[in-house]
């Protein structure tokens, strides 16, 4: 029934913009795991995307994707002045929050992908610097990612470093700190969704989560394992957790703990 429901409001977000060619794509991915076979601009209640051929980039733009995870972030919107996305993919979620005047910056370490992400944030009036073609990790190096064409956001690390997937660039966080003028007094969203790499890009984030005050982070617990994380996070600070959707929970800041 959940699905049911998810997939009438991807149709009628489709219909509302007159988007006849997504909701083909729609049951072509859904049938066949295919797309339409050409490169196409459309609009959404989000903003305008190029939506690459034969991938599902048109369900990325769509205003109800992940809707149980939109829904939380726009209901506490205001809260936020700075928003940071950790596997931005097409960058739904920076164009999204950047209509409530909230900075951002987004990562995004497949190549093929983030010069999609650059394109959308310049169709949206955004500066397309605001995304880096980098993975945040808890190392700087190069390793090896399997890359998904259709599905581009289940592209993920390889462990096994098979020398046929491709070469991506992993940083730390808290190595590229220093060049991203984040002000402390900042009210920052940090919502990672990097395919099984959370706890790494925490780990990497380490010295940043411990000195901001005012700090939410989201991320997805379906690839990760969800008590180790928390409690990695609790040996940095106090935090409150809680539910976003089946996928997903929060960790909000409420005490920093002093340094040992």
């Amino acid at each position: 029934m959940n699905k049911l429901y998810t997939y009438f409001m991807y149709f009628l977000e489709y219909l509302k913009h007159k988007d006849i060619l997504s909701i083909i794509a729609s049951v072509n991915y859904l049938l066949f795991k295919k797309s339409l076979r050409t490169d196409r601009i459309i609009k959404s209640s989000i903003g305008t995307f190029f939506c690459r051929r034969n991938t599902n980039d048109f369900q990325f733009a769509n205003y109800h994707y992940e809707w149980g995870v939109k829904k939380f972030i726009l209901k506490r919107a205001k809260e936020f002045t700075f928003y940071i996305d950790g596997g931005a993919g097409i960058g739904d979620y920076s164009i999204l929050l950047s209509k409530f005047n909230i900075r951002c910056i987004a990562f995004e370490p497949i190549l093929l992908t983030f010069e999609v992400l650059q394109l959308n944030l310049q169709l949206n009036n955004l500066d397309p610097k605001l995304a880096l073609p980098v993975g945040l990790g808890n190392e700087n190096k190069l390793v090896r990612f399997s890359f998904n064409p259709v599905n581009t956001g289940a592209s993920h690390l390889d462990r096994e470093n098979n020398p046929e997937n491709i070469l991506v660039e992993m940083r730390t966080f808290d190595s590229l700190l220093p060049e991203l003028n984040i002000n402390m007094e900042e009210h920052i969203l940090f919502k990672l969704d990097v395919e099984g790499m959370e706890l790494e890009a925490m780990q990497g984030a380490s010295g940043f989560i411990r000195s901001y005050p005012h700090l939410m982070i989201i991320f997805e617990e379906k690839h990760s394992v969800k008590a180790t994380i928390i409690s990695f996070l609790n040996e940095l600070a106090t935090f409150e957790y809680g539910t976003v959707d089946e996928y997903n929970m929060y960790a909000k800041k409420i005490i920093n703990n002093p340094l040992i």
